[in-house]
């Protein structure tokens, strides 16, 4: 629970200190809700990432990231691509299994140029066991999704979640395997 409150507080006073364009994004499965907060820090498309995922009956995840989000090809370009890396905190539920794994990863988003309002995306996060600490051995998060703009700075999706680790030398478990239906509001 403690967990919890700090990295609540965390979010919100990233929330309101953000002077610059912002991303809000949330989604809800089953048993699983996500929330993640990404703020431009620079002028030049470097952002700041905070996102927190809590499923009930496997694991508590946080994270905070860096990206150099940007065109992928010339200005207007219908492809928004970035590259950086995420600091993962890992809590699966009654292991005592916790730790922390810093992944290098990727996200895209699309916007199909004749039908403007609809858009895929997707992003890809591993740490491999050099970069995973604690009682982590390695962390992936994949996802994917399809969705459409209501509004030029609001869109629903719907989307599929993987997040898998291995804790202590064992095997990979699969610590959310979810389809999502989200929102991602820009202001």
């Amino acid at each position: 629970m403690r967990f919890q409150r700090i990295t609540l507080f965390l979010m919100l006073a990233a929330a309101a200190s953000a002077a610059q364009s912002a991303n809000l994004d949330f989604n809800l499965a089953t048993n699983a809700a996500a929330v993640d907060y990404t703020a431009n820090l620079t002028d030049t498309g470097l952002e700041g990432d905070l996102s927190y995922l809590h499923h009930t009956d496997k694991v508590d995840i946080a994270a905070v990231g860096v990206d150099l989000t940007g065109n992928a090809s010339p200005v207007g370009s219908p492809l928004i691509f970035g590259v950086g890396g995420k600091l993962f905190y890992i809590d699966p539920k009654g292991t005592g299994s916790s730790g922390s794994a810093l992944g290098i990863g990727a996200h895209f988003r699309y916007t199909w140029p004749d039908y403007n309002r609809f858009v895929v995306g997707g992003e890809l996060y591993y740490a491999p066991n050099i970069v995973s600490f604690q009682n982590v051995d390695h962390y992936m998060q994949v996802s994917v999704r399809a969705g459409y703009e209501v509004l030029r700075n609001a869109d629903v999706y719907i989307g599929y979640r993987h997040v898998s680790a291995s804790f202590d030398g064992s095997q990979g478990v699969t610590l959310d395997s979810s389809f999502v239906l989200g929102m991602n509001l820009t202001f």
